[in-house]
C-alpha cells in the first residue's frame, strides 16, 4: 500500500476549526455571531473529532498491515497520556485565570460556573476529580474525550482492517447503546455524565478513520445522488438554524423539536448534518483553494501544530472571558467590543505562535553552519522563511 503524503488540505481545515474553536470559547464575543455553528445542526467539534480520526488513520493504519499493531497500541497509548498531561495543564491554568479574575473583579461567576464551584468550594474533591477525569471544567472537556478517543483508536483500526463494514457495525453498536444511555461515563464528585459522551462521539471518529483509510486506498467518493441529498441537508440546516434568515423565528426551536441535535451524545442530525457538509465541501474543492489564499499558509501552520494552539487557544480564551467580565465590572466599554477586540489579537496571537514553532523546528533540526558545509547544504538550510 502506497502511503500519501502529508495533506495540506487536512492541516488548512484543522486550522480553521482551531480558530473556530477559540472564537467560540469566548462567549459574547461579536465574532462568534458569523461561526459555522450559527448556520447549520454541526459545530467546530464534529469537525475537530472527524479530522482527528482522519489523521489517526493517515498516520497509524498503513502500520496494522505490516504487523505493526503492538506499535501502534503503544503510540495511541502514548498519546493519549501526552493529551491527559496536557488537559491537566490548561485545567490548572484555567483556574488560576479564574481565580485572579475573581479577586480582580469580585464577580462570583468567574468561580462558580462550568463546574468551577467544586474547585473552589472543595478544593480536595474538586482536584481529585479533575485528575480522575470525573470532573471537567466547562470549555475544557474535548481533550478528555480525545483522550477515550485514542484508547478506541487501536481497537477500531484492527477492526477496520479486518473489514471496514465492520469498524462502522461495531461502532454503531456502542453509538446506540450510548444513545439509550446503557454506555456512559460518571461524573465525580458531582453527579451526573461527562458532557461529551466518548461512546457516542466514537462513532463520528470512526468515520473518520473509515474515510482515511478510503483515502489511502485513493477511493473514489463522488456520487451525484449523494451530492444532491448534502445539498439538500446542508441547505434546510441552514433554513432552520438561522430562521429562515429572521423570516421565521420559530424554526431554530421548531428545528429542536423535530430532528435529534443533542451535543451530549451526539444527536443523529448533528451527525448527518455534518457528514453532509464535509462532503459538500471535500467534493467540491473548497479547501484546495482555500489553502492557496492569503491566510492558507497560515492556517496549515495552526493545523500542523494542533496541539499547542489548541492548548494556547484554549488559555487565551479563558483569558478572554476573564477580560470580558473585568470590562463589565471595571469600565463603561462594551463587554462585546472588548471581546471581538481581544478575540481578534487572540488569533493574531495564535498565527504568530504557530509560525514561531514553525521557525523553532527548522532552526532545530538545521545542522549547524560547519556542518552544513561538510554536508554539501547551503548555510541557510532549515530556516523558516
Amino acid at each position: 500500500m502506497k502511503v500519501l503524503g502529508r495533506n495540506t488540505t487536512i492541516d488548512f481545515w484543522r486550522g480553521l476549526v482551531l480558530v473556530i474553536i477559540f472564537v467560540n470559547h469566548i462567549p459574547g464575543n461579536l465574532i462568534e455571531h458569523i461561526t459555522p455553528r450559527n448556520f447549520g445542526f454541526s459545530d467546530s467539534t464534529e469537525a475537530f473529532i472527524f479530522i482527528s480520526g482522519l489523521s489517526v488513520a493517515l498516520v497509524y493504519y498503513p502500520k496494522i498491515p505490516q504487523g505493526d499493531i503492538v506499535g501502534v497500541v503503544k503510540r495511541c497509548l502514548r498519546r493519549a497520556f501526552e493529551l491527559y498531561r496536557m488537559h491537566l495543564l490548561l485545567t490548572a491554568g484555567a483556574i488560576a485565570l479564574f481565580s485572579i479574575g475573581y479577586e480582580l473583579s469580585e464577580e462570583i461567576g468567574l468561580i462558580e460556573e462550568h463546574g468551577r464551584s467544586m474547585v473552589f468550594g472543595d478544593t480536595a474533591k474538586g482536584v481529585t476529580g479533575i485528575l480522575l477525569l470525573g470532573h471537567q471544567l466547562g470549555y475544557f472537556n474535548i481533550l478528555p474525550l480525545y483522550i477515550m478517543l485514542m484508547l478506541w483508536a487501536p481497537v477500531a483500526l484492527v477492526l477496520a482492517r479486518i473489514h471496514l463494514g465492520l469498524a462502522i457495525a461495531v461502532s454503531a453498536g456502542l453509538y446506540g447503546l450510548a444513545r439509550l444511555e446503557l454506555l456512559t461515563l460518571r461524573s465525580w464528585p458531582e453527579p451526573g455524565t461527562w458532557f461529551f459522551n466518548p461512546f457516542a462521539w466514537q462513532i463520528l471518529f470512526t468515520v473518520g478513520i473509515v474515510t482515511g483509510i478510503l483515502m489511502l486506498r485513493r477511493q473514489n467518493f463522488y456520487s451525484r445522488p449523494l451530492m444532491l441529498a448534502s445539498l439538500f441537508v446542508v441547505a434546510l440546516s441552514l433554513l432552520f438554524t438561522t430562521g429562515g434568515f429572521e423570516l421565521f423565528p420559530h424554526l431554530p426551536d421548531t428545528a429542536h423539536a423535530l430532528f435529534d441535535l443533542t451535543k451530549h451524545d451526539l444527536g443523529l442530525g448533528r451527525i448527518v448534518h455534518f457528514l453532509a457538509l464535509a462532503y459538500v465541501v471535500t467534493q467540491f474543492p473548497i479547501g484546495e483553494v482555500l489553502k492557496r489564499t492569503f491566510i492558507g499558509p497560515d492556517l496549515k501552520r495552526l493545523g500542523r501544530n494542533a496541539l499547542m494552539i489548541f492548548a494556547a487557544g484554549s488559555l487565551l480564551s479563558a483569558l478572554g472571558q476573564v477580560t470580558m467580565t473585568l470590562a463589565a465590572v471595571k469600565s463603561s466599554a462594551s463587554p462585546q467590543m472588548i471581546g471581538m477586540v481581544f478575540t481578534i489579537i487572540g488569533i493574531i496571537g495564535l498565527l504568530a505562535l504557530a509560525r514561531y514553532l514553525e521557525w523553532n523546528k527548522l532552526n532545530v533540526a538545521a545542522p549547524p553552519k560547519g556542518m552544513a558545509k561538510d554536508l554539501g547544504l547551503p548555510a541557510s538550510q532549515g530556516r523558516f522563511s
